[in-house]
């Protein structure tokens, strides 16, 4: 895996990151154990080791994800950065620096998938209003998704709680969203169990397409538990995470990403 990723890493290249060296993601932020470095280009070959890695890749595809795929997610999420303030991170050991796993946040399409989710949140009109930007698509305002993914080597540590407390604070604390919410599908009981440990609430299900137990392949009608805290709800005892002093929190100009496991 190793000689593989440095392979990725001279493939995807210098070029990616001079693309994008006039207008740099924001700093990384820190927890007790991790660095947390938002996805752009250059960090497309470490995306790739995360859903490539042989435990998390059958929750999301039907086969491998190629090292093009993961270059495109990058790119797409370090745009989501740049015009949304928010997306994912890549979480590096801060001893060894090793790739440990990807999430946080990220805005949620207005589209009829994650409509259903309206359900599950209050009625008010909050719920509702789109951001001021609509590139790279349209998403909600006032709410995130929260999700992670670990490779297989570092589960059952405590990482996936401690990426998700991280994100909740920044949600909450920095971009001072009213709601985040998570979705996996009902068999990932690990990543249910994590929602429930970090303070999430169990608030119904839903359907998109995605893994269903026991039935090869993707389903149109895949279950999806869903979890939802709002921001009253949230108690800031358990963030654990601290911000660079040099990060600068860059203002905005389907539900089938269910949290890994």
């Amino acid at each position: 895996m190793a000689d593989t990723r440095e392979h990725a890493l001279r493939v995807i290249g210098w070029a990616s990151r001079l693309r994008h060296v006039e207008d740099p993601l924001p700093a990384a932020r820190f927890t007790t154990r991790l660095r947390l470095e938002p996805v752009g280009p250059a960090n497309a070959a470490d995306l790739w080791a995360v859903h490539n890695d042989d435990q998390v890749w059958p929750w999301y595809e039907d086969e491998r994800p190629s090292l093009e795929q993961a270059e495109r997610r990058a790119r797409f999420m370090g745009e989501s950065w740049r015009f949304h303030g928010v997306h994912k991170w890549i979480a590096y050991d801060r001893v060894s620096g090793e790739v440990v796993g990807r999430g946080g946040l990220s805005r949620t399409p207005v589209d009829d998938d994650w409509g259903q989710l309206y359900a599950f949140l209050p009625a008010e009109p909050w719920v509702r209003v789109a951001h001021d930007v609509r590139r790279p698509f349209t998403a909600h305002a006032n709410w995130l998704e929260i999700g992670w993914a670990l490779r297989h080597q570092f589960w059952g540590r405590g990482y996936a709680a401690e990426i998700a407390r991280a994100g909740l604070a920044f949600a909450f604390d920095v971009l001072g969203v009213r709601a985040v919410v998570s979705c996996t599908v009902r068999h990932n009981e690990r990543s249910r169990a994590v929602m429930e440990r970090v303070g999430m609430r169990y608030a119904g299900e839903i359907r998109s397409r995605g893994i269903v137990e026991g039935v090869a392949g993707e389903q149109d009608d895949a279950p999806y538990a869903v979890c939802v805290l709002l921001r009253e709800e949230w108690d800031p005892t358990l963030s654990g995470s601290s911000r660079s002093p040099r990060t600068r929190h860059r203002p905005a100009a389907g539900p089938g990403a269910a949290a890994g496991p």
